[in-house]
């Protein structure tokens, strides 16, 4: 015979389960990314600030400096005073590398990833990132999210040509890639030599043979090479040389907001390389997680992003800090880049002869 203070354990015990059960936290994130992918926007925040309140914090990998990141999350923490919003700050492959790690070792402790796409691909393959919907997705432009939703830009770089305006003259900025075979340019341009996504672009764009045959005449012109887009602004803004093929626009224009006379042109194809949005397939705050990714994505964390630090928009229709870099993409710099991202890059060095 069962006695009294059994029973009621048993009880107190199915009380407890029943109400974890049916709380907001039982629901995984495929699933929540389910049930709120037709709802309208009203009823998919309230369902998903019920849920964040409970799960109290979400937990963002990202490459975005975490100077940035506090300003972003003072403008997340006043719009959801109850969600800590936490951060892992490592460049790309170090991103990459936690998460995939943790995936493997069953330590699922990121709710929200975000990397340079052609990087992120990693995290589709691996079977780490979900596909997740979001309000705004029909304001952001061609090529700058994923048809199956499983990453959307938080925000991009636009690939540009930098020049000392000191040292190039107004009639002679270079305006298509043809401009750089002229012979006063020989010697005088830097160059990355792991910029093999501007081979891709010109590949997607003219093909295969002609986008090969323009970088072995470009080859000729005694390039430059230096890693890094920081490094490259930083020695055309010295005037050490007059031309940078191919920097993060917006980065580069930062610099130039502090007095260097720098100047920029956009060449087509017109290259953009997104960072973004992946959210965890076992996040441990779905709630939370999809709120972040909407506010972010919506034109009320755009504005932050855009305006207050400067980085590029996807999102159609939006007042940015850097409008002369806002452009329709020829190329997007995606996960099918990364996926082929060894053998681009084997044969991109080969052609500048750095292998």
């Amino acid at each position: 015979m069962i006695r009294s203070r059994e029973v009621w354990f048993m009880c107190g015990f199915l009380v407890a389960f029943v109400l974890f059960a049916g709380s907001a936290t039982a629901i995984t994130l495929p699933e929540l990314a389910s049930r709120v992918e037709n709802m309208n926007r009203s009823e998919r925040e309230a369902l998903l600030i019920k849920g964040a309140k409970e799960e109290k914090e979400v937990m963002f990998y990202g490459t975005t400096p975490v100077n940035q990141v506090a300003v972003l999350k003072k403008a997340f923490s006043a719009r959801y005073p109850f969600v800590d919003l936490k951060h892992f700050y490592s460049p790309r492959q170090g991103i990459l590398n936690k998460t995939i790690s943790e995936f493997r070792g069953g330590a699922n402790l990121a709710d929200v990833i975000m990397t340079d796409v052609s990087y992120g691909y990693q995290l589709i393959k691996e079977g780490i990132s979900n596909p997740f919907s979001t309000p705004d997705v029909k304001r952001y432009v061609r090529g700058s999210y994923d048809p199956n939703g499983q990453w959307y830009t938080m925000y991009m770089l636009t690939i540009a040509l930098m020049y000392n305006k000191n040292m190039v003259k107004p009639a002679d900025v270079p305006h298509s890639y043809q401009d750089l075979l002229d012979p006063k340019w020989k010697g005088k341009m830097l160059f990355d030599p792991e910029a093999a996504y501007v081979m891709a672009a010109m590949e997607h764009a003219w093909g295969k043979e002609k986008a090969r045959d323009y970088l072995a005449r470009l080859a000729k012109q005694d390039l430059i090479l230096r890693r890094g887009s920081t490094l490259t602004t930083q020695l055309v803004a010295a005037g050490e040389q007059p031309i940078a093929i191919a920097v993060n626009g917006e980065t580069a224009a930062e610099t130039r907001d502090k007095g260097a006379p720098l100047g920029f042109s956009l060449l087509a194809p017109k290259i953009i390389t997104p960072n973004g949005f992946f959210v965890a397939k076992k996040a441990p705050h779905p709630h939370a997680a999809l709120l972040f990714t909407d506010w972010t994505l919506s034109e009320e964390g755009q504005k932050v992003l855009a305006v207050e630090l400067g980085k590029g928009s996807a999102m159609k229709g939006l007042p940015v800090k850097y409008k002369e870099f806002q452009t329709d993409p020829d190329y997007v710099v995606g996960p099918e880049f990364g996926s082929q991202l060894k053998q681009y890059m084997g044969e991109f060095q080969k052609i500048f002869g750095t292998m």
